[in-house]
This record gives structure tokens, C-alpha cells and sequence, in this order.
């Protein structure tokens, strides 16, 4: 079979990955044929081993690699901007960074040609990314012998027919302003969409599912965790907000979500905070910052009079900076969670000691 390359949205990666795995067999067959390797941990040799084995008790053997290409573009932005800031890689072996000799660009140069002219056609070779850039190395070079799907996030009018197509599939339906309304509370996040159709469909049942069903079920539980999370991060309980960290995680959300949520009630309580601190009532608050759901306001308000502003000041900043070394392949996402709820319970207990000097 052909090699595939999916790239873009993780949900609908996710999605076309079950669609290939169906063509080719049923579940139990996959079980015992079926590999995933990290693109950042595997070598060419190991995945032409996992290809070249022939199927056990079934037609094809299934071969996934995740985020190979990512690494390879992140490889050549780093190359780029030490290019440009004039520092050089030293060239002696004992300076090689590690992992080069296994993931350098060079490494892969034979991986087209194996996939081209050796890989057995028993094998379904699957490269799994997130959004690639057109100049990516490697993909210039499979782009020619793969299949590529690039399945970007739906936006505007698409996010809008693509919530109307899986409620359909779902065997239900939805009105116009509950998927306005789902969409502007969720976003893009499908797979957290997805979810929370899910929950939607359940409850609504024979009917359509209304404005009233999402506010009912979709925006307050989310909101308040994410108040909740804010709250644990600022006045130094590590446990709790990882918890309701990772109950985000659980619920479908992923790490970009969280952060964009957290960043999004970070700013709203430094602003109401700077309100408050110029004696503005809340319904004023409300308006000023465009605010529209009571539930929001209120508890936007109560946290940014139990905070100070520069505890919301340093919390933006840390989540910032944790966000863009997930983004830069420093950190991975759970990680980066967990060392911004350690450094802000630290930061919490250091502020606690010297106010007690």
C-alpha cells in the first residue's frame, strides 16, 4: 500500500488515521499488526525494520510515526537562526548534539527511495504531524511519493458546516445560533466540539439541540474550571489546579486550548483589576470588556479582587513563556504544565515568607 502523510488539525488527523485503519482490515486484525513510533526517538533503521515485517495472521501490517517532519522543520528553524546570528555548530564529534547522528536531515535521505523502490506493499506507512510548513525539507522530498491530506482547523462558515455535518452523523440536529453559540464559546478545538456535541446529542435527544442546551451544559462547567484552575494557580494549590488541568486534558482539550483559555481569563481579571482599582462598578466593568454572560462577569470580578496585579502579571508571563516552549520543542505539553503549576506555587509560598518577615 501507500505511504500516507496527514498534517494539520489533530482531530481530523486523528480521524483520517481511523479511516485508513478501516480500509484495511478490522480491529483484531490491527492489534498484532499495528505500530507507533516518535518521530523524535525512532531512527530510519528501526522503522524500515517494523516495515519490512511481514503481517502476523492478517493482509497488511500498519506503521505510524508521529511528528517526524515536525522535528525536522523545527531542526532547520533552529539551523536558520543560528545561521543568522552568527553562531556556528562546532564540527568536532565531541560537540554533536544529541540525537544528531539519528535525526539530522542527513539521516533521512534514504527514506523516499525505501519507500519508493523496498517498502513491501503489505505495509501501510502512516506519518502523523500538525500543521506543516510548505517548506518543511522532508516533506519536499516524500510530497512527490506519499499521499498527502493536509486537514487545516475549519474557521467561520466552515467550523459552522463542519458542527452541522457530525451532528448529522450523529443522527441529530442543531439549531443555527447553538452552533454559533457552541462555536464561540469552544472555538476551534474539534475535538473538545466534538465532545461536547456528544453531551449535547445525549441530552437533547428526539429534538434539535438549542441555545439553551449549550448554555446549559457546555459554557459554565468549562468556564468554571478554567476559574477554578486561575484561582488554585494563584493562591498556590499545585494539586488542585493540576487536577483540573488534567480534567481539561481528559475532556478533549489540548494544550494550546488551555492556554489560550487561561491567557484569555489572565487578561480579563488584570483588566477588571485595573477597573476595580479606579473604583468602576461591575456592570461597567462588564461593558468595558465586553463581556456578556453573567455568570462570566461575576466570576471575573471576585477573582480579580482576591488577586493582585502583579500575581496575574507574573501568572501571564509564565504561561506565555510556557507556551512558547512547547511551541519551540523544548517542553513537552504535560510538562510544561506541570512546571508552570510548580513555579507558581513557589512563587506563591516565596511571596507568603516575606510577608511574614
Amino acid at each position: 500500500m501507500p505511504a500516507h502523510l496527514l498534517h494539520g488539525d489533530s482531530y481530523l488527523v486523528s480521524r483520517a488515521l481511523k479511516e485508513l485503519q478501516e480500509q484495511i482490515g478490522p480491529p483484531e486484525a490491527l492489534e498484532a499488526n499495528s505500530h507507533t513510533l516518535s518521530g523524535s526517538r525512532t531512527n530510519l533503521a528501526e522503522i524500515t525494520t517494523f516495515c519490512n515485517a511481514m503481517p502476523f495472521l492478517a493482509e497488511y501490517r500498519l506503521v505510524v510515526v508521529e511528528g517526524l517532519l515536525s522535528q525536522s522543520e523545527a531542526r532547520e528553524g533552529r539551523r536558520r537562526g543560528d545561521t543568522s546570528s552568527g553562531r556556528s555548530t562546532p564540527t568536532g564529534s565531541d560537540h554533536r548534539p544529541a540525537g544528531a547522528g539519528r535525526n539530522s536531515q542527513s539521516a533521512w535521505e534514504e527514506l523516499p527511495r525505501y519507500i519508493e523502490e523496498e517498502m513491501p506493499p503489505s505495509t501501510l506507512l502512516v506519518f502523523m504531524e500538525s500543521s506543516l510548513s510548505r517548506r518543511n525539507p522532508l516533506l519536499q522530498k516524500l510530497q512527490p511519493i506519499v499521499q498527502v491530506q493536509e486537514l487545516p482547523t475549519p474557521s467561520g462558515e466552515g467550523l459552522a458546516r463542519w458542527v452541522r455535518n457530525r451532528v448529522t452523523e450523529k443522527g441529530a440536529q442543531i439549531t443555527p445560533g447553538a452552533i454559533r453559540l457552541l462555536t464561540q464559546l469552544v472555538g476551534g478545538n474539534l475535538r473538545t466540539v466534538d465532545n461536547e456535541l456528544e453531551k449535547l446529542t445525549l441530552y437533547a435527544r428526539e429534538r434539535a439541540i438549542e441555545e439553551g442546551d449549550v448554555r446549559l451544559l457546555v459554557s459554565q462547567a468549562r468556564e468554571a474550571s478554567i476559574f477554578s484552575a486561575v484561582d488554585a494557580l494563584l493562591e498556590g494549590r499545585p494539586a488542585v489546579a493540576l487536577q483540573l488541568m488534567h480534567r481539561l486534558r481528559d475532556d478533549g482539550a489540548e494544550f494550546p486550548y488551555i492556554v489560550a483559555m487561561i491567557a484569555r481569563q489572565l487578561r480579563l481579571t488584570t483588566l477588571a483589576r485595573d477597573l476595580i482599582d479606579r473604583n468602576h462598578g461591575e456592570k461597567d466593568i462588564g461593558s468595558r470588556l465586553g463581556i456578556n454572560q453573567d455568570f462570566v462577569l461575576r466570576k471575573t470580578v471576585e477573582q480579580a479582587r482576591k488577586h493582585s496585579a502583579s500575581s496575574l502579571e507574573w501568572l501571564y508571563r509564565s504561561l506565555l513563556d510556557a507556551d512558547l516552549a512547547v511551541k519551540r520543542g523544548r517542553l513537552e505539553q504535560d510538562l510544561a504544565l506541570e512546571l508552570l503549576v510548580s513555579e507558581s506555587s513557589g512563587l506563591v509560598a516565596a511571596s507568603g515568607r516575606r510577608r511574614q518577615r
